[in-house]
């Protein structure tokens, strides 16, 4: 276990309604403290490697403003400065960038001996906003109390090791700042669980020998009296913190520069080259495969995995001045049924976990592309491709977690490549003399599944070149996906060989989604549908989701479709927390539920593994290629779920959208049974 000790160095969203204001506050009297984000008066926090709030854990509770600096240079005025301690001697050199705490982490303390059942669950969200509830997340600025979920890491055997976790349910507010607090809970021997002693110092106005009890004595009058002003007696409290999200500009600068710097680059038009073409791939499905390569403006150190970011001396991506261009491979599939008189629409293609830009040929698509007349490009995302699949096991297997910043940096060019891809499939591939004119470059759009339904929302984001998208098995932020995902469990077995601890676990995860914002729909998704990124659109969105998914949780789906302002367009299914629903939809976005029959996932933060997994069921469905046509081409939001469809596994029920027979599942793998998957250590 790790000691928590301090070390003063001298200073250092509520569902949809959140109004923007200016910042207010300055700095310290003394210089060292600074505006904890808005909503605060000027505050002053000392820097700590280890929060003696949670004596048992360094870098508990997490994410916490003593783990910050004043800045003036920052949006935020703050800049994040963790401790190689607190990091688990990892270097912090990869999180100095950030003003600011991730809108989207999971919210991490430990409360010793905690017993189980004392919190309702992600799906009791009501409890967090009622009078009596034990958590709370409070918006400072607004005083409104943000919607979540409170849990106990069920995957910790031992409960020395269970740490206490909010998980909110609405992305929070950027450039904010966040009070959370815990009240009434007690310990297996049903007592009370008392605060910790520099904790109890500062609730109760008693002295102490630590020295960041003094230097916090303002910071904790401010939120008492906050908590009071929601009709939370101090008494009660047996703790709480603050912390400040980062700017949006801390997650979306980076990637924008990049875009804008290359698109100028190319305005006259992509550089590209066609490598192969197959008119006998398979005749009965395309008329051509194409491979080639395009080039793109290399912002990395290298092409090849591993490689990290240059950055200019403005602090932003840079061109490689040893290698200012790289060539990317690209994948084209036009259907046998383009005509040059009835040319096919354009379809960007993401692809699948660590995967591959080939996923396109999958039999799944093929109804999409010959009956709806689509032709599907694709090229990998690097960064989360196949071939960084061994840098990550490498980098993991060292105990190396700061090393996976180039992950999160290959995923910039990646997603640079992504936009390119798309602006030279609409002009330079569209006008191409043998391939053109079966393209008809003024009707694109995008659609992923899994990884690339997840990594949908940044490119819909950063993209000026089409108006909707369709994104299946869908989620945010990765935090949350994460250890309730089958496809973790494998990562999480080499990250266990370094990290005993399983609140080490949670941490790791906790601060890597700080470096994630800058390239997943949690520091995006939220400029989709309204607020748009400059130079781009706001987008319609079709999102879908498959109850008691194995490998992406329906919770980061909700949340994502909450983020997107999604209409939930019913399937007969049941209701969704915080979505107004419809039969239909003329215009907006939606969000769609199907049901094969599996129970659905437990209520802790464990995978789903019972049954037939549905991730790879969604997209094979008739009605499923039916809907995303429908949306792409008009915007509507329709249910096909009918008897009847051609679907080899129809379903019942008019407009319900439920298989009964593709779950499998066994006479013992029942809803209990899958509740039955929360027990303390079974994963």
């Amino acid at each position: 276990m790790r000691a928590c000790r301090s070390l003063i160095l001298g200073g250092a969203v509520v569902w949809a309604c959140a109004l923007a204001s200016c910042a207010s506050g300055g700095t310290g009297a003394n210089g060292v403290g600074g505006s904890a984000g808005q909503g605060g008066a000027s505050l002053e926090y000392p820097l700590l490697e280890c929060d003696p709030l949670v004596p048992e854990f360094c870098g508990y509770p997490f994410p916490s403003n003593v783990y910050s600096v004043v800045d003036p240079n920052t949006t935020t005025g703050r800049r994040v400065s963790l401790s190689r301690e607190l990091l688990l001697d990892n270097d912090p050199a990869p999180w100095r960038h950030s003003d600011g705490f991730s809108a989207g982490s999971p919210i991490l303390t430990f409360l010793p001996g905690m017993a189980l059942g004392q919190f309702g669950g992600p799906d009791d969200i009501d409890q967090s906003l009622r009078a009596d509830s034990p958590s709370l997340l409070l918006d400072v600025e607004t005083g409104e109390l943000v919607p979540h979920f409170a849990e106990i890491d069920m995957r910790a055997a031992d409960a020395d090791e269970r740490s206490t976790m909010i998980r909110p349910v609405v992305r929070l507010r950027d450039n904010a700042r966040y009070i959370v607090a815990f009240r009434g809970l007690r310990n297996e021997a049903g007592s009370l669980i008392a605060p910790s002693p520099v904790f109890a110092a500062l609730r109760d106005g008693t002295s102490s020998s630590d020295p960041s009890v003094d230097s916090r004595r303002a910071l904790y009058d401010d939120i008492f009296n906050r908590l009071s002003g929601v009709g939370w007696d101090a008494s009660e409290v047996q703790i709480a913190w603050d912390f400040t999200t980062a700017s949006d500009a801390n997650n979306t600068t980076w990637l924008l520069h990049m875009r804008d710097e290359a698109f100028s680059l190319v305005e006259r038009g992509i550089e590209y080259t066609i490598d192969s073409v197959e008119d006998d791939y398979d005749p009965e499905d395309f008329a051509f495969r194409v491979f080639g390569t395009f080039r793109a403006p290399l912002y990395l150190t290298s092409p090849d995995p591993g490689a990290l970011l240059v950055f200019g001396d403005d602090g932003r991506p840079a061109i490689n001045p040893d290698q200012p261009w790289m060539d990317v491979p690209f994948e084209v599939l036009i259907p046998r049924t383009a005509t040059t008189d009835d040319p096919t629409s354009i379809i960007e293609y993401g692809h699948g976990l660590l995967n591959v830009k080939e996923e396109i040929e999958s039999d799944a698509f093929r109804i999409l592309m010959n009956d709806h007349n689509f032709t599907f490009a694709a090229t990998d995302l690097i960064g989360m491709s196949d071939s960084d699949f061994p840098v990550i096991g490498v980098t993991l297997a060292g105990g190396n977690v700061s090393g996976l910043q180039t992950m999160f940096d290959r995923l910039h060019q990646g997603f640079l490549n992504y936009l390119l891809l798309m602006r030279m499939m609409k002009t330079e591939f569209a006008n191409d003399p043998t391939f053109g004119p079966y393209i008809d470059g003024d009707s694109a759009f995008y659609y992923g599944i899994s990884q690339g339904g997840i990594m949908g929302s940044v490119f819909l984001a950063l993209s000026p070149d089409v108006e909707r998208g369709a994104l299946g098995l869908v989620g945010q932020p990765y935090s949350m996906l994460l250890f309730r995902s089958v496809d973790f469990n494998e990562f999480l077995d080499v990250i266990k060989e370094n990290y005993t601890d399983v609140r080490d676990h949670q941490l790791i995860v906790a601060a890597l989604q700080m470096l994630w914002d800058r390239v997943e729909p949690n520091g995006y998704a939220h400029h989709v549908t309204r607020d748009p990124l400059p130079g781009v659109n706001t987008k319609q969105v079709l999102t879908r989701v498959a109850i008691g998914d194995h490998e992406v949780p329906t919770y980061g789906g909700h949340i994502l479709a909450r983020t997107l302002g999604a209409t939930h367009l019913t399937t007969g299914l049941r209701d969704v927390w915080g979505l107004d629903t419809a039969i239909a939809t003329t215009s907006g976005s939606v969000l769609t539920e199907y049901d094969f029959a599996v129970p659905p996932a437990p209520l802790c933060n464990v995978p789903m593994s019972l049954c037939n997994d549905p991730h790879s069921l969604l997209w094979e469905r008739v009605a499923v290629a039916r809907q995303v046509n429908e949306f792409l081409r008009t915007g509507r939001g329709e249910n096909f779920c009918k008897p009847g469809d051609g679907d080899e596994y129809q379903v019942t029920t008019e407009g319900v959208c439920r298989y009964p027979t593709l779950g499998e599942c066994d006479p013992d793998e029942t809803p209990a049974a899958a509740q039955a998957l929360c027990t303390p250590g079974a994963f």
